[in-house]
């Protein structure tokens, strides 16, 4: 019987969608804010948490899931912000080579989900181009802001 168990369990393991891992390091252009995301990524979907550091060092620190489609990724950002409010917005990313560029757009709803309307997304003022980084990287600067 356990080793009915263990193939059944075996077999659903196999079944799910293989997810690729990335460290991702941001800092605006003013130099105010920075952002962290460790971001897990399949052919069609991601996850992730993602944090926004700024200058007084109180953050915006949450997780994002979404679906990707070619080279964007869209979906959403729950997370407490930095006035201890639980927040729901649309996010959106382009992937550039290895890197990842922050889009901006007007948000709505659409059945109940947080999105972008529809032809708002813009990557041209993007507040944060995320490249990629290392986990020693990711979990030093996670440490400095505790």
């Amino acid at each position: 019987m356990k080793r009915v168990y263990f193939l059944i369990l075996l077999i659903l393991n196999g079944c799910g969608p293989e997810y690729d891992t990335k460290y991702y390091k941001a800092i605006s252009p003013d130099k105010g804010q920075t952002a962290l995301l460790k971001l897990e990524i399949s052919k069609d979907f991601f996850h992730g948490d993602y944090q926004i550091i700024y200058d007084d060092k109180s953050k915006d620190d949450g997780k994002i899931t979404g679906n990707v489609k070619g080279d964007t990724l869209t979906g959403n950002f729950r997370y407490l912000s930095r006035e201890n409010a639980r927040s729901i917005v649309p996010i959106v990313f382009l992937k550039t080579g290895r890197n990842l560029r922050l889009g901006t757009g007007e948000a709505g709803t659409y059945m109940g989900f947080k999105v972008y309307s529809r032809g708002s997304v813009s990557f041209n003022d993007s507040l944060f181009l995320f490249q990629p980084i290392e986990l020693q990287e990711l979990n030093s600067l996670k440490n400095l802001t505790k």
